[in-house]
């Protein structure tokens, strides 16, 4: 390593920075499982002549936004001196190529994920902040390319942004909507060391437990304070009773050993269900209902794809949570889905366990080619809810962050009639505060045709709208109801007991 490339790594040390290895001349990591890793250890064996890169996360919350061509860094620092930081209050770094550029932020509160796409109306790039994510660092070199170099600014003087911040740059409503993490039942009873014995140990009882965290999007910092909170099969627990050093140690390499096996290993079960997501999000789904039964659907996927099979359960409370909708609109959804063959009720409720569903798609071509190429958007937000702009909203909404489009395209990919469509347009380009009268549209067309998606905070125009909060209502409504059916169920079982009793002692031997 040169001597300014040991240097530097002084210095964001000192910042708080995560730095890694890269290889000689290039962008790529020169080390694997960089993402866990501490730095010190990732350095051990670099070679002399490798280039630096910063780790996303780290103790200072560093981020960066990827600029990848002029506009596009235009109109970050637009949108940056729209929040109060003018361009030299911040480190601008030169890439290797003529236009890009990164913008060093600080990052404050949660974020699914490792990075995002930026918008379609910032341009080309990416906002990187986790510890998935890196970028190429000063003073690395590029073969064929230029020096990374900082143009302006000082890396210890960098905006502290809140995701809230981060909405108008940002691509869609899933990269600003914190997903919510649920766990499997297996998953849930591991945790409190129930089925152990189901395993040939307990080590690979919290292995597996461990993977199917990883599985569900936990982080490590997730998975330590569940063991920490929690029995589980034990190995943690008597480890962490010797040397608690040495048991978060063995639990860092048990994660990094479940991140890398899932990576790599991915059942024939949860294959099916990815296969099955891709062709529900990519095909239209005409009728009153499609927009609605398009959800549950995934919904239901979705929980089929957390659980790796192909046979799942799931109670309507759940569905209605996932889908944005209420408990009826789930269970009436679910009816119609079992009806045309999409999926096929497996096993009928019990007292104390919901429906079980397979997936039933014989007459439903799943290696199908794809109508259009489609990332999940989560519409299930309060601003899409019943009395909001409506699930059908949603799907529009959906549609526009991939490529603008007219009345009748929209109509086309999403199944919905046209006069839906076009009711639902202008609803979203006429959306004002009726206190303040401030406008704020969602769409905006040039040509009166074609439309196209505007940067906009969703959470402003759901409380306008009067929906704010909808959805965290009903999911502890939801809560409240199992608790209280859990409790029902035990009184119930206390009663059997008691009966039961006198019978059990007349039939012991005396």
């Amino acid at each position: 390593m040169g001597s300014s490339v040991n240097d530097m790594r002084a210095i964001y040390d000192a910042l708080g920075f995560d730095t890694l290895p890269l290889k000689p001349g290039d962008k790529k990591a020169f080390v694997y499982a960089w993402q866990k890793r501490l730095p010190y250890r990732l350095w051990r064996n670099a070679p002399e002549n490798a280039n630096i890169g910063i780790r996303g996360g780290g103790l200072a919350s560093v981020a960066f936004i990827d600029c990848d061509e002029s506009r596009t860094f235009e109109n970050v620092t637009n949108w940056l001196a729209g929040l109060g930081y003018c361009n030299d209050s911040y480190p601008i770094i030169q890439t290797a190529s003529v236009e890009g550029r990164h913008v060093y932020i600080s990052l404050a509160g949660a974020l699914s994920g490792d990075h995002r796409r930026l918008s379609n109306e910032i341009g080309d790039g990416e906002f990187r902040y986790g510890a998935g994510a890196f970028v190429v660092a000063p003073p690395s070199l590029v073969n064929g390319g230029g020096e990374y170099s900082l143009i302006s600014g000082d890396y210890s003087i960098r905006p502290t942004l809140a995701v809230k911040d981060l909405l108008p740059i940002l691509g869609n409503c899933e990269t600003v909507t914190e997903r919510k993490l649920t766990l499997s039942r297996k998953a849930l009873a591991l945790l409190h060391g129930r089925n152990i014995e189901n395993y040939i140990s307990r080590s690979e009882a919290e292995q597996s437990l461990i993977a199917s965290l990883v599985n569900s999007g936990y982080s490590f910092g997730n998975v330590l304070d569940f063991f920490n909170r929690y029995p589980c099969a034990g190995k943690y627990a008597e480890l962490k009773a010797k040397n608690p050093k040495n048991a978060e140690r063995w639990l860092q390499h048990s994660f990094n050993e479940a991140v890398q096996w899932t990576k790599t290993h991915e059942s024939k079960a949860r294959q099916v269900a990815k296969s099955a997501i891709a062709w529900a999000e990519s095909r239209a789904w005409p009728g009153r209902t499609g927009a609605v039964d398009r959800l549950v659907l995934l919904a239901h996927l979705q929980i089929a794809y957390r659980a790796g099979r192909l046979t799942w359960a799931a109670a309507c409370r759940d569905l209605a949570d996932m889908a944005g909708i209420s408990r009826m609109t789930a269970t009436n959804a679910t009816h119609r889905l079992c009806k045309v063959g999409l999926i096929a009720l497996d096993t009928p409720a019990t007292v104390d366990c919901p429906n079980v569903y397979r997936l039933d798609i014989p007459g439903h071509s799943l290696s199908s080619p794809l109508v259009r190429k489609c990332q999940t958007l989560s519409t299930n937000h309060d601003v899409f809810r019943f009395g909001g702009l409506g699930k059908s909203a949603g799907q529009i909404w959906q549609a526009l962050q991939e490529r603008p489009a007219s009345i009748d395209e929209l109509a086309e990919i999403t199944g919905r009639h046209v006069k839906t469509v076009e009711r639902a347009i202008n609803r979203m380009v006429k959306l004002a505060d009726p206190l303040t009268g401030e406008y704020l549209p969602m769409v905006a067309s040039d040509d009166g045709i074609t439309y196209r998606p505007l940067p906009v905070d969703l959470d402003r125009i759901a409380q306008v709208i009067g929906t704010a909060g909808a959805g965290e209502r009903q999911r502890k409504k939801h809560a409240t109801e199992r608790r209280l059916q859990a409790q029902s169920l035990e009184r119930g079982n206390d009663k059997q007991r008691k009966r039961a009793g006198p019978e059990v002692s007349r039939n012991v031997p005396q």
